[in-house]
């Protein structure tokens, strides 16, 4: 079941992948950014909306049918809001705009929830993710990967100088 879960993951991912790289995609994003400009410019903004919700709704349900033969029993306490709220800390922490970004993000942010709800850390959790995601809105805006892509950026443009001071002093 576990096997069939990720590959299940990563078909999702390429399909979230071709969906937004194609041009539908990039309409997507242009509603995203300008909806009323996008309506302006002649696309029926809520068909492509439709579409995007029917798609993650047929995501959703095949989370929702793999989720529960591996924890074995659903209850009413798992449409807390706490697992919603949990969800999006998992974008915020991973990187929001980024396909990526969310599974990185519940990687990390259950990690966390292990070790903090075993012991005599469990009362605390809560406020352990709350300042999580008071932490990565205010110091990290873009999340892990918006970090990353920071560093690589500052570190990726310092490099090349740096190597080329170096051929220059061995002249």
């Amino acid at each position: 079941l576990f096997v069939i879960t990720c590959l299940m993951l990563m078909a999702t991912f390429l399909l979230c992948r071709i969906v937004v790289s194609s041009t539908y995609g990039k309409v997507l994003v242009a509603i995203r950014d300008a909806e009323s400009r996008t309506r302006f410019l002649g696309y029926r903004v809520e068909h492509h909306k439709l579409v995007v919700f029917t798609l993650s709704a047929m995501i959703a349900g095949v989370a929702g049918a793999l989720y529960v033969p591996q924890v074995g029993i659903i209850n009413p306490s798992e449409f807390a809001p706490g697992n919603s709220i949990e969800a999006v800390i998992w974008v915020a922490v991973g990187g929001r705009g980024t396909l990526v970004g969310a599974a990185l993000g519940a990687v990390v942010v259950n990690y966390l929830k292990t070790i903090f709800t075993t012991g005599w850390l469990a009362a605390y959790w809560l406020f352990a993710l709350g300042g999580l995601f008071v932490l990565v809105t205010l110091a990290m805006p873009n999340g892990i990967l918006g970090v990353a892509a920071q560093l690589r950026q500052r570190f990726g443009r310092a490099a090349p100088a740096a190597s080329a001071a170096v051929a220059g002093d061995a002249r």
